[in-house]
């Protein structure tokens, strides 16, 4: 598998615990997923679930929570991460985590409570805001929270909507700490500068929810489901992280069409090809609460309207 070989292996120096989760595969998928296990020691298997997109789509990220409790597998952090998904583990570490760790206990834990870290998200269907499916990560009183809240209310929806839907219907709150467009974003290769590599060209919309890879900020990038677009962002990266970004020298490729079309569009003021993610959530959701910022009555924004990440010095960690 291409995520044990690429951002595994060259981030392995960073504490975390990469695991695959799958439901029960049925009888003929049993003794393969067995021996996967005993060779990779990284699956976990939920095996009272069938295996299917409805599953998967829906409960399953809830009962891996309900797994951990139910196993006594204590993570100060967990992350629920798309397998299309490259994640910049260092800049993720260092930028969002190991500011809100702390050891004054004696041993390293979690400095904040009900937190979730990712990209806040509008879905106009259910009118309801939670944080993009494709990568978010919350803490362990949230996991506690989460599966408490669907052992009341048994919610059946999409797994990320899910999250939104049973904080209102708990009438709870959490914090949340929000991505910009440049930290994560879906990958867009026609916006790309030349074909063999994932750099953004010089026109790129660095905020816009799809773009290349742009600038030093990047921490993740979705929708990598070709193998070929997976190893183009890899070459974008080593073990410290991102690579600086490399000035033109040489003309960029012919931009399609398409991608002509919307920067005209958009140069007018006719397009929102290139809002960010933040920009479609509806304004009346979004309200000041004394000394702090709150999206849809659920979720605590902080100081910053957007809810955007601002921890600048580092907890003392060891």
């Amino acid at each position: 598998m291409l995520i044990r070989s690429t951002w595994m292996r060259l981030f392995r120096h960073i504490p975390f615990d990469a695991r695959f989760v799958v439901s029960n595969p049925g009888p003929r998928w049993n003794e393969i997923v067995r021996f996967e296990n005993r060779t990779f020691g990284d699956l976990i298997v939920l095996d009272h679930i069938p295996e299917d997109d409805m599953t998967a789509n829906t409960i399953k990220t809830l009962e891996l929570y309900k797994w951990l409790i139910n196993h006594g597998s204590k993570y100060e952090f967990v992350t629920k991460l798309d397998t299309d998904v490259w994640i910049n583990a260092p800049a993720f570490w260092e930028r969002y985590l190991v500011p809100r760790l702390s050891n004054k206990s004696g041993h390293t834990a979690a400095a904040v409570n009900r937190t979730v870290i990712g990209q806040l998200y509008f879905s106009d269907s259910g009118y309801n805001t939670f944080a993009h499916g494709s990568m978010y990560t919350i803490t362990w009183d949230m996991v506690q929270l989460l599966v408490s809240l669907q052992e009341r209310f048994n919610v059946l929806t999409g797994e990320d909507a899910a999250v939104g839907i049973l904080m209102h219907k708990g009438s709870q709150t959490a914090n949340f700490v929000n991505f910009r467009g440049e930290e994560k974003f879906d990958y867009d290769d026609s916006d790309a500068r030349e074909h063999d590599f994932a750099w953004a060209r010089a026109g790129t919309h660095p905020n816009a929810i799809s773009h290349a890879v742009y600038g030093s900020n990047v921490i993740a990038v979705h929708k990598l489901k070709d193998n070929r677009l997976w190893m183009k962002v890899a070459k974008c990266f080593n073990q410290r992280g991102i690579k600086p970004m490399p000035p033109l020298q040489r003309p960029e490729r012919r931009l399609s069409l398409g991608t002509r079309w919307n920067d005209w569009m958009h140069s007018i003021g006719l397009s929102r090809s290139y809002v960010s993610m933040m920009e479609t959530i509806p304004k009346e959701l979004i309200a000041y609460d004394t000394d702090h910022w709150v999206c849809d009555g659920i979720w605590n924004l902080g100081g910053s309207r957007q809810g955007f990440n601002t921890y600048v010095a580092h907890a003392n960690v060891v």
